[in-house]
């Protein structure tokens, strides 16, 4: 009677392990052999680390890292508790590379990066994974590193990075270190600042654009990095990781350059040369948003004479006077409106249309400027609809102040 192992032969399924294709041992490349770093031991395991030093007086660009840095208006900005944000020396700064750009529960961090400022200068840890299998030992070893610190910077890490790595630590019942610290994210300071001005506020435009950086052929584009981490598990050859580890050390350098940056601008945005408007009315934005009114009264004239593009110019003519106006100072704010309308912007006429109408008692002057804007909707490029509602809110306050300038006149003739 045939065997079953006879039936199986004859089929070509293959019996045992003896006649399997082995993985060329020339095509293995360890990581171990790709760059220097250390096995470091873990109750958990062992998980490869990288530990680069750079002087203090490292150059990332056009920032120096032995730059005085005053922390106080990015506390500010972010709402970061003082006693949690600290001082340089309480700022750790993180990325992470992923198997998975869009999260999800089989997404996990297979290298992260971590930047701290000591007396010497700048230390770079990288622990990578040189398998799924180490991935508690890293965590246990990134929660060791981060501990100390008070404040976890990063860049977009509040709907990325961190998540992700609460939840792997979640997943490996082992503690997150994150739970209380202050966290302060670059990525919405960046938005906010250059929104205007760059079309891009990703952390590498941002090197390019506003650091002076230019990164080197190493260089790995972030979308490739999860597909060559799976192909490295598949063959064992990690020198593609070399590329991968440059971008996720020039991610953290550019961190902390931004960081400083960041702060030297919110502290002395006009030390910034050359001045850039769009960016001055950003930052006197922020400024009001805190509530230094001074401040951001100074920038916004500063930005005003640093030369804006039209809507813009407009835009921060409003702000301006709308803060002249809370404050009371209408000469001020008027003065401010005026501009506006020499570019025949609608809304500045109304405001000083209700400007004369109720603080100064002046129908006639008001009916002046809600009347003027009627001549021009012809020529202002307007969508329909938008045509359309000046139209109606123009006439309807023009009408209303016409009757008011008439009853007055005929209580003037009565008298």
């Amino acid at each position: 009677m045939e065997s079953l192992s006879d039936r199986l032969k004859s089929l070509g399924v293959q019996i045992g392990t003896q006649n399997l294709k082995q993985r060329p041992e020339q095509n293995r490349f360890p990581i171990e052999d790709v760059v220097a770093g250390d096995d470091v031991q873990t109750p958990l395991g062992n998980i490869f680390q990288i530990t680069q030093d750079y002087d203090i007086h490292y150059q990332h660009g056009l920032v120096h890292f032995d730059e005085p840095l005053n922390l106080y208006f990015l506390r500010e900005w972010g709402k970061a508790a003082p006693e949690k944000s600290g001082q340089i020396d309480q700022l750790v700064f993180l990325d992470t590379e992923t198997t998975g750009l869009a999260g999800g529960a089989g997404t996990f961090a297979f290298l992260v990066g971590l930047g701290i400022w000591n007396p010497d200068g700048f230390r770079l840890v990288q622990l990578f994974m040189r398998n799924p299998a180490e991935e508690p030992a890293m965590l246990a070893i990134l929660s060791q590193i981060v501990e100390p610190f008070k404040t976890v910077v990063t860049f977009n890490g509040k709907s990325f990075d961190i998540p992700l790595l609460n939840a792997r630590h979640l997943i490996n019942s082992i503690q997150t270190p994150f739970t209380d610290m202050a966290h302060l994210d670059l990525l919405p300071l960046a938005r906010r600042l250059w929104r205007n001005r760059l079309p891009s506020r990703a952390l590498g435009d941002l090197e390019r654009d506003i650091l002076g950086v230019e990164r080197s052929g190493e260089e790995i584009p972030g979308w490739m990095v999860p597909q060559m981490y799976l192909d490295y598990l598949h063959s064992g050859d990690a020198r593609p990781m070399k590329g991968v580890l440059y971008h996720n050390a020039m991610d953290i350098l550019s961190l902390a350059a931004l960081l400083h940056y960041d702060a030297h601008l919110l502290e002395n945005p006009l030390d910034i040369q050359p001045n850039e408007g769009l960016d001055l009315v950003a930052i006197a934005q922020i400024y009001e948003e805190m509530g230094d009114l001074d401040k951001s009264l100074e920038l916004y004239e500063a930005g005003l004479n640093a030369g804006l593009p039209q809507p813009i110019y407009i835009q921060t003519l409003h702000r301006y006077a709308s803060i002249y106006r809370k404050q009371g100072a209408w000469t001020q704010a008027t003065a401010l409106w005026q501009r506006a309308t020499e570019y025949q912007d609608i809304p500045a006429a109304i405001e000083l249309a209700k400007y004369f109408e109720h603080h100064e008692r002046d129908p006639k002057e008001a009916l002046r400027w809600a009347d003027l804007p009627l001549g021009w909707l012809p020529i202002l490029p307007l969508r329909p609809s938008e045509r359309r509602y000046w139209k109606s809110e123009l006439e309807h306050r023009r009408d209303r102040l016409l009757r008011k300038v008439q009853n007055e006149g005929t209580a003037d003739v009565e008298g």
